[in-house]
């Protein structure tokens, strides 16, 4: 899953828990009845170096993603998820991969 990807399949997710450095997203069983929203949560290119890890459990619906949280304000991560500013959200998304996507 890429920062792009989070954005648009908002209506399906929800923080579960969080501290800095990992998040739990649950993930709606509507997405299993749209097989490109499901392959987007499976998928998991286009992912900065700050992002250590992210494992998809479909049995329990989430997705964990690990990130270094001195490179990803935590912050910023809940707001993709959750936040409603769709401007908000691409100025985020823009400014990751502008910046991380440099140190890969």
């Amino acid at each position: 899953m890429n920062f792009h990807k989070i954005v648009e399949l908002e209506k399906y997710l929800d923080v579960a828990h969080h501290i800095p450095g990992r998040i739990r997203i649950k993930f709606s069983p509507l997405i299993l009845t749209r097989p490109v929203a499901l392959a987007a949560i499976k998928e998991h290119t286009e992912l900065p170096e700050a992002i250590k890890d992210a494992r998809v459990n479909m049995s329990a619906r989430s997705v964990v993603i690990e990130y270094d949280p001195e490179e990803i304000r935590p912050e910023l991560i809940e707001e993709l998820i959750q936040g409603k500013d769709q401007a908000k959200k691409a100025e985020i998304v823009s400014d990751l991969y502008g910046r991380l996507m440099k140190n890969a």
